[in-house]
This record gives structure tokens, sequence and C-alpha cells, in this order.
């Protein structure tokens, strides 16, 4: 693929209802080779923030779609939800891929990050979410929900422990240092807690993430069993144990 559509449409505060209740019933009738995701953000008043977005709290729908062709169509029904800040959607060469998400690349942060994954998004979720991580809440944190399925729900042609294939979405969650933050988070994540699968994705846990019980929630049952099982011949002595770390069979827990 040398070209695709995608880039974002990015909504003011007052629209963050309506966009994410648009954006679920959106999702529920897509192509699977459509990628799609929101982001929830205060964005801070930086020089090398777009001016239209510098200062302002902003609900950024992002595209990623292969059919140069189609997108345009299919995207109408979340253009037509109001009037945006800025609109990025256009057909573009695969290598500008990165741009999608217009995240800063010159200068790290510091973010406390965790996830969980969801089984489903309808009006009830999404009011929680509003709640808890819309605007009018002013959280100190980020939030991105992202849909899955398509391909990925399926099973591998080959056997692997890749896990999570019965989510519909993940929702995703940065904190800052600051005081408090990470306890607002938490709450969120508990209050979504009736649409979970009781699954996480590993790309996207964080630092607080390393315990095994919570590693042993990406990856279905029997495929964490057998992880263990190979951890137990090829690393033993779990040598390889500063990441996300899955102990050797027999090993203390």
């Amino acid at each position: 693929m040398s070209r695709l559509y995608g880039g974002g449409l990015y909504f003011p505060a007052d629209a963050t209802g309506d966009v994410l209740h648009s954006y679920a019933e959106w999702t529920r009738s897509l192509p699977e080779h459509m990628a799609s995701s929101v982001l929830l953000a205060q964005n801070p008043d930086l020089p090398g923030v777009p001016a239209p977005l510098r200062g302002r709290f902003v609900t950024h729908v992002r595209i990623a779609f292969s059919d140069t062709e189609s997108g345009e169509e299919l995207v109408r029904p979340l253009r037509e939800i109001g009037s945006t800040l800025m609109d990025t959607l256009r057909d573009m060469p695969y290598a500008e891929v990165g741009t999608i998400h217009h995240e800063p690349t010159d200068a790290p942060y510091a973010a406390y990050d965790r996830n969980v994954l969801l089984h489903e998004i309808g009006k009830d979720a999404v009011d929680t979410l509003l709640a808890h991580a819309g605007p009018d809440a002013q959280p100190p944190f980020i939030t991105e929900l992202r849909h899955f399925g398509g391909a990925y729900a399926r099973p591998p042609e080959l056997p692997n422990c890749v896990g999570g294939r019965d989510a519909a979405f993940s929702l995703f969650t940065g904190a800052t240092p600051a005081p408090g933050s990470r306890e607002a988070r938490d709450r969120f994540l508990a209050g979504m807690r009736p649409w979970s699968t009781g699954g996480t994705n590993i790309n996207f846990a964080g630092v607080e993430d390393t315990d095994p019980a919570i590693v042993r929630t990406a990856y279905r049952p029997g495929d964490y069993t057998r992880l263990t099982e190979l951890k137990a011949v090829y690393d033993p002595g779990n040598v390889f144990r500063i990441n996300f770390n899955i102990p050797p069979k027999g090993a203390p827990a």
C-alpha cells in the first residue's frame, strides 16, 4: 500500500458528547480495514501547538483507511457532526502515516499510562466516559478510545499469544505527574468496569502495570500458561525480567 486516506477531525470541547455518541454508532458498520480512534485532551498553550488548538480541550477523531477512493464518503457522518477546529483528512502517501495522530516527536514527557479493553461502548458507557474524561470534568489525564475488531478479532491462521481479540475497543489513559492525577484516572477506569472484558493491552500498559497479576490480563489464560512454560525452558532464572514480566512456570509469585 503506497497511499491511504487519513488524518484527523479536531472538534471543540462543546461537541465532545455529540462526537463520542456519533462515533460509537459509526463504528458499528465499518469495513474492517478502517482504523480509527478518538482522543480527548487539554492542549497546552504553547507555540508548538497549532493555533486553532492551543490552550483548548480538543476531541480529536483520527482516521487511517486503506481505500483512498471511498474514504471521503465513509467519514461523511463524522464531518456532519458539526464545525471543526481543524480538518486534516486527505489522501496521503503512506510515508506520512505518522502525521495522523499529530503527536510531538521533539521532546519526551512524563506520563502514567493505563488501559482497559471494552466489549462494547453504548450510550451509558459514553455518558460515564464523558463524566470522568470529558471537558466539564477537567481531567488531569488524556483519554483515547480506539476501535478494535475486524481482522484482529478473528483467530489467527497460525496460533499465537496475541490477546484482546474479544475486545471491541481499547480505552487508554495517560495521567500527568501532578498530585491526584493517577487517582482520578483510576476512578475513571473503575467506572468503566461494567463494559470491560477484564483484559488489558500490553502495548498501552504503563510503569504501574508491571505486576505479573496485571500482565496476565493481557493474555488468554491458556496462552499465558504456555508462555510461563516457555519461559521456564529458555529463561528459567528470569534474567530477562525488567519488562512486563512473565515469570517462569514454577517460580515464586
